[in-house]
């Protein structure tokens, strides 16, 4: 996405004239055509990273096999009774996240087109307003800007608690704001919040800090200058860290994810219904407030509740959101390329101001 990113900034200010005040270069049909290939690759990897990686995979952080939440009468045996007493069991019914498409149809047919991007408005909401508070705290003293982070995304639980709830049930007449559970249901999902939010930070520093380490920082001319050997090297250290940060992610933020995930679809409101079946109880591990428990699911209780066929099912889903992302990214960088050179030939120089050969 970087690369396709920086094209289309080349490309604009080939047109509008770059700081120096240069006049444009690249014809108005040029822009057109590499503006709405990036508007088009736009749609389609925010429908990947959102859709597919976010809301998918919150319905099947959730859903509950059919017999789990389905009640079955006592059985009563007839001694005299002829009819058959061991009938051939129905199949076990798929999991509606079992596919990106069977989630789709459903999402579709919950909410029409916009069910695919239900909670979105909220999501944005608290994207800007954690990044805004982390920044106002980093101008604290003795506050690093993971600290921050972390003490923002706690601030702000309620509001990926909306969010969560607002995916997981039917659609409702209610605003998004008016969905945000009260301030004293803050304190039953800050634990957990906590936890992500630092299992994030972990999984974001530690390689950006071993790539510092490696070497990666120099500039890049002081890398080329690099011997063969050194060159290799440094490859191999990028990769170690870049696979690193895949292990990290993998065993540090899914559970964490996860566990958060299942603690706030266990404080679901009884009024409102899932759009994927799911067992509220827990498997007996929640005692509703009414009856003297807390209401809410412990975090061990959620993690342990999600059985490892859908702790499979999840590493595939995010695995094929990875694999759909590098590859739509790979495909539009090319048809990038190849529009430049149809706009520009091999001489991208005369479209781009300065020095159109540098930065791409």
């Amino acid at each position: 996405m970087e690369t396709a990113t920086h094209l289309l900034r080349r490309s604009f200010e080939a047109t509008i004239g770059n700081e120096d005040g240069e006049p444009s270069k690249m014809p108005a049909w040029g822009v057109l055509l590499l503006g709405t290939t990036f508007l088009i690759f736009l749609g389609i990897w925010f429908i990947i990273s959102y859709t597919f990686g976010r809301v998918l995979t919150t319905l099947l952080m959730i859903e509950s096999p059919q017999e789990a939440i389905t009640f079955e009468p006592l059985a009563i045996e007839d001694p005299d009774s002829t009819i058959n007493k061991d009938p051939e069991q129905p199949a076990r019914p798929a999991y509606i996240t079992s596919s990106f498409r069977r989630t789709v149809k459903h999402l579709q047919a919950v909410g029409g087109f916009r069910g695919r991007f239900r909670g979105f408005a909220v999501f944005i909401v608290n994207a800007g307003l954690v990044r805004w508070i982390a920044r106002m705290l980093v101008f604290i003293p003795l506050v690093p800007y993971g600290v921050a982070g972390v003490i923002a995304a706690v601030i702000c639980a309620q509001l990926p608690l909306a969010w969560t709830q607002i995916v997981i049930s039917e659609p409702n007449p209610n605003s998004w704001y008016r969905r945000i559970p009260s301030p004293r249901v803050w304190r039953k999902v800050a634990v957990p919040t906590a936890v992500l939010a630092v299992a994030e930070q972990i999984t974001i520093l530690v390689p950006l800090r071993l790539f510092e380490l490696a070497g990666f920082t120099q500039d890049a001319k002081t890398i080329a200058q690099l011997s063969p050997h050194e060159q290799t090297m440094l490859s191999l250290k990028g990769f170690g860290i870049f696979v690193l940060s895949i292990v990290l992610g993998f065993l540090l933020v899914l559970p964490a994810n996860v566990t958060l995930t299942r603690v706030q679809a266990s404080l679901l409101p009884d009024t409102d219904e899932t759009i994927v079946p799911f067992d509220r109880s827990f498997g007996g591990k929640v005692i509703p407030e009414i009856v003297g428990g807390n209401g809410v699911v412990s975090m061990l209780d959620a993690w342990k509740t999600f059985d490892w066929s859908s702790r499979i099912r999840l590493i595939k889903a995010y695995a094929k959101v990875y694999a759909l992302t590098i590859l739509v990214t790979f495909f539009f960088t090319i048809c990038f390329t190849a529009e430049m050179f149809l706009i520009a030939g091999k001489d991208w120089a005369s479209v781009l101001p300065g020095d159109g050969s540098k930065d791409l």
